[in-house]
């Protein structure tokens, strides 16, 4: 995407016989969330070789056969491998066959439940130890510090959206790209999502935490309540300011 992604960019293989699916699937969720990085195999055998030769996918979507191998004998042959990626795969073939069953049960195979793009960027969004959960638990102690309560749903909004700009220097479209991918998630529109962390500012502005107060003094707008983009934006910033402390 650019030379200044943090090495905490999701890998993800795509795996298809399929090379139109492939192209189709890589740009939708490129496009979606710049944090997500896809590589597609045609060759059931050289994605394996990659694994084998170390190369560190953090998930494998396997969205059918491949040229050269089924669904069921990739998987077979993913289980041998002493350091394996979190596997995914679409309900059908959940469906279809036991050694998936197994996969999902111990915890290292997980299963989209309809053929969707946005169902499949969704779940890329929960997998778990990924960047975006690291983020989440530094965003909540933020807040906490804010004087809010969590769980709040406004609050995950808007941490999701630090998400999806935190993998990457380009200035993303604030509608259309950062609040549709947030919408996307979790199955609102994108005028809910910017209203509810609209709320939230508004909130936070009436009754102003020390925390609060110190953060948006560090953040440049002291004297001024800021738009849902600054405020996504001094997040991001104050996580990679944090990371380089550490």
């Amino acid at each position: 995407m650019d030379n200044e992604r943090t090495a905490d960019v999701l890998q993800v293989a795509l795996a298809s016989y399929d090379r139109k699916e492939l192209r189709v699937q890589k740009n939708y969720l490129e496009e979606q969330n710049p944090v997500l990085a896809c590589t597609c195999f045609l060759n059931g055998h050289k994605l394996l070789q990659e694994l084998q030769q170390g190369h560190n996918f953090d998930i494998v979507v396997l969205c059918s056969q491949m040229e050269d191998m089924s669904s069921i004998e990739f998987m077979m042959e993913l289980r041998k491998l002493e350091h394996k990626p979190l596997l995914m795969l679409f309900d059908e073939g959940r469906r279809k066959n036991s050694s998936a069953l197994r996969m999902e049960d111990s915890g290292s195979c997980c299963c989209v439940e309809r053929m969707e793009l946005k169902n499949l960027l969704r779940e890329l969004y929960r997998m778990p130890g990924q960047q975006w959960q690291r983020t989440e638990q530094q965003c909540q102690q933020l807040y906490h510090s804010w004087g809010i309560r969590i769980p709040d749903i406004n609050c995950s909004y808007l941490t999701s959206a630090v998400g999806v700009v935190y993998g990457t220097s380009q200035k993303l479209a604030i509608r259309k790209e950062i609040l549709q991918a947030v919408s996307e998630q979790y199955g609102v529109s994108v005028s809910a999502v910017d209203s509810g962390i609209r709320r939230m500012i508004d909130q936070l502005e009436a009754k102003p935490a020390e925390g609060r107060t110190q953060f948006k003094a560090e953040s440049g707008f002291e004297a001024e309540k800021p738009t849902t983009g600054k405020l996504i934006y001094a997040i991001k910033r104050y996580l990679i300011q944090q990371k380089s402390r550490e």
